[in-house]
């Protein structure tokens, strides 16, 4: 099971998180004291837990937001528990898969950069790059793909594990954030673009 801690306000969730380090976090946007827009921002440029946002904003624009902030999911209420529940476990299901492989080395991805499969560690020039969840599975998936084009709608249905009904630029906004991760000025890109088709990684 899970146990959970409730913050009702940014400062009860900033207090809790500069002495704690939560496996997981729901987000609401709507705080009393503020943006959960800008928390979201905070989180991920300290670290990366996984962020699910759960909100009443269902408008495209606080979704696409939201995921360009950090977040790895993005639920609007109304919604079933068993839904969130099962999201959380496809988050969890997916780190515990790769942690457990049993490749123990790095594999070079291109001559700056290098995955080890076992503890979901990157290297950019032999520094460790971090990673959000998601940025992780996606890359690992282009890693195990490679010379292969993927549409949004296939790499949805590898990456992210179940229904997802949100909307397909989900996958344009983390495969932006992985470029600006891993990419090196006057180099090709580490992921591609196939115009009207879809991505690749040769």
């Amino acid at each position: 099971g899970y146990t959970p801690y409730s913050a009702f306000s940014l400062k009860d969730a900033r207090d809790y998180l500069n002495v704690n380090l939560p496996d997981l976090i729901l987000l609401d946007l709507n705080l009393p004291d503020g943006d959960g827009f800008q928390l979201c921002k905070e989180i991920n440029l300290n670290n990366s837990i996984p962020i699910i946002i759960l909100t009443a904003k269902s408008d495209i624009v606080d979704k696409v937001l939201g995921l360009e902030l950090g977040a790895d999911d993005y639920i609007t209420k109304p919604f079933h528990i068993k839904e969130v529940i099962s999201r959380i476990r496809a988050i969890f299901r997916r780190i515990e898969k790769t942690t457990n492989s049993s490749n123990s080395n790095f594999t070079n991805i291109n001559e700056n950069i290098k995955i080890n499969f076992k503890n979901r560690t990157v290297l950019k020039n032999n520094d460790i790059i971090q990673l959000k969840p998601k940025e992780y599975e996606l890359l690992e998936f282009f890693v195990q793909n490679r010379n292969k084009v993927f549409s949004r709608e296939q790499l949805i249905d590898n990456v992210w594990e179940f229904s997802y009904d949100g909307d397909l630029r989900t996958v344009d906004i983390h495969i932006r954030r992985l470029r600006s991760k891993l990419d090196t000025k006057g180099t090709p890109s580490i992921i591609e673009t196939v115009f009207s088709v879809g991505y690749i990684m040769r």
